[in-house]
């Protein structure tokens, strides 16, 4: 098939770099979209506006954008020090897409639209603004698959976690490379456990009207995670901490445990043990003597 440029046409040329050549026969569509696109530009677009322009989605701009730095046609303005630079998902919010972003992208991806269905199946109710805006922005952006999206958010209401807390447990899972189905699961079935030991742990201290700290959750995970210790051994801790001091103190239960682990208590009957050793120990410092030292109170004896 013969072709000729038609000038008539042509108003105003695009610079290029000669170099994109090498690439064409292996970058898409959209990807040869997003570069013309941003030399065409005479201001830097950001993610979210250059797949608006192109009606692709982010996710496709920004793995366009990463090719293109890789073969150094495109690079992060802070390595020339420019004020200006390409936004990232880090740059970029659930709170940026608009009534209309919704609606666009649940007619134009068969997936967003079976998310938020599925979605609203759980929760039992429509969604708000702020769940479609967190649910695309996690799709789009952190680019994980909806079953995985899906488990999340079923995780999350079983156990009464907001809208955020589901986008964080999100962030968590994709910075930690957690992307699979089976992954996801097995992560979720971590979390319960972690869930269900911390709960347990509140009862035996009587925690019922506020959460743990971070601080508090982290003592726990030390005790049953690195020492290894049961619930009833972290209680007998808790009870001899009462006793002692008179209120909890995680600090105090720690010292305990710390020193129960140095003495490799396993069982109650272990701590049982240990206890009255020292309750001997401790009895036969008292009642020990020095022969020496009596003898020599009797005006009679003469040292040797």
């Amino acid at each position: 098939m013969k072709y000729e440029i038609n000038p008539k046409k042509i108003h105003n040329l695009i610079a290029v770099p000669f170099e994109i050549k090498e690439y064409l026969g292996e970058v898409s569509g959209e990807y040869l979209k997003v570069l013309f696109l941003i030399f065409s530009e005479k201001k830097t677009l950001n993610c979210y506006e250059i797949a608006s322009k192109l009606d692709v989605s982010i996710v496709q701009v920004e793995d366009a954008i990463r090719f293109w730095k890789s073969k150094r046609i495109l690079k992060l303005p802070e390595e020339e020090n420019a004020v200006t630079e390409i936004k990232t998902t880090s740059t970029f919010s659930p709170d940026q897409y608009s009534t209309d972003d919704l609606i666009k992208e649940k007619e134009k991806d068969v997936n967003i639209n079976m998310m938020f269905k599925e979605s609203e199946m759980l929760f039992k109710r429509p969604l708000r603004s702020a769940e479609y805006k967190t649910l695309l922005y996690i799709y789009e952006f952190l680019n994980l698959r909806v079953d995985v999206i899906l488990m999340v958010v079923d995780f999350c209401i079983k156990n009464n976690k907001s809208t955020k807390q589901i986008l964080k447990m999100c962030e968590h899972m994709a910075d930690n490379d957690i992307t699979t189905h089976e992954q996801t699961e097995m992560h979720i079935k971590n979390l319960t456990e972690k869930f269900n030991l911390e709960n347990q742990i509140k009862n035996c201290f009587g925690i019922y009207t506020r959460k743990l700290s971070t601080n508090e959750k982290n003592y726990i995970e030390k005790w049953t995670k690195k020492y290894c210790f049961k619930i009833n051994i972290i209680k007998k801790a808790y009870d001899i901490c009462v006793d002692a001091t008179g209120k909890l103190s995680f600090q105090y239960i720690e010292k305990i445990l710390q020193n129960w682990k140095k003495a490799d208590v396993k069982t109650i009957e272990d701590v049982r043990k240990l206890i009255n050793l020292k309750k001997e120990q401790k009895k036969a410092k008292k009642t020990s003597y020095n022969l020496d030292e009596i003898l020599a109170k009797n005006p009679l004896y003469i040292k040797e």
